[in-house]
């Protein structure tokens, strides 16, 4: 059987392509809960990982664990309008953060430059905010990594594991069919939504 060529590549940000581990959101969802008062663990703050921030930190307060915690402190299990305080506090302490936390990981630009001596686009997608990606595109680039497209989760209608960034970064990229492109991640809801977007999967993990 003939194999189809591929034509695109879409990378997924922290902890795929920068910040190994991805401990720079890590430690904002740690601190924007112990801010208020309850302490979760970097296994609860990474659970969700690879999700639009806001359903994020929504989830990590309806783990059965940091809701009881909650509600013993505050008296009721944390609403919308917690989650949306919290997240309205997330964004400049990780804006702050990711100034720091951004490091290209290596052998990153290496491999973009030989995919892309082999005629691939190189797409991305991303559980940031276009205003996150605003302070981590420029650093990536200046350590050689450069992507030919971004798409970020408030760009879509929802996050993944909806197919949207995905397919709206092939769209950018003018590539089709969508079984040509691959998409990389290391979140078990990345990889979902390059299944959900007919594309070729790659997990990564540390």
């Amino acid at each position: 059987m003939e194999q189809t060529p591929i034509k695109a590549v879409l990378f997924d940000w922290a902890g795929t392509t920068v910040d190994f581990g991805s401990r720079a959101p890590t430690q904002v969802f740690v601190e924007i809960f112990r801010q208020r008062g309850v302490e979760i663990t970097g296994e609860e703050a990474r659970g969700p990982m690879g999700r639009a921030k806001h359903e994020h930190i929504a989830m990590i307060a309806a783990l059965p664990r940091v809701s009881t915690a909650w509600r013993q402190l505050h008296g009721y299990p944390a609403t919308e309008s917690d989650v949306r305080r919290m997240y309205e506090d997330f964004l400049p302490l990780q804006k702050r953060v990711l100034a720091e936390g951004s490091a290209v990981i290596p052998g990153i630009p290496a491999a973009v430059a030989e995919l892309r001596s082999r005629g691939l686009k190189i797409g991305s997608t991303t559980g940031y905010t276009r205003e996150l990606m605003s302070v981590v595109v420029p650093l990536a680039a200046s350590q050689g990594y450069e992507p030919d497209v971004t798409v970020c989760s408030d760009e879509v209608s929802s996050g993944r594991p909806a197919p949207w960034m995905n397919l709206r970064a092939a769209s950018m990229l003018n590539v089709y069919p969508l079984n040509r492109i691959v998409a990389v991640d290391d979140t078990p809801v990345g990889i979902e939504a390059g299944k959900n977007a007919g594309m070729i999967t790659v997990a990564v993990s540390l």
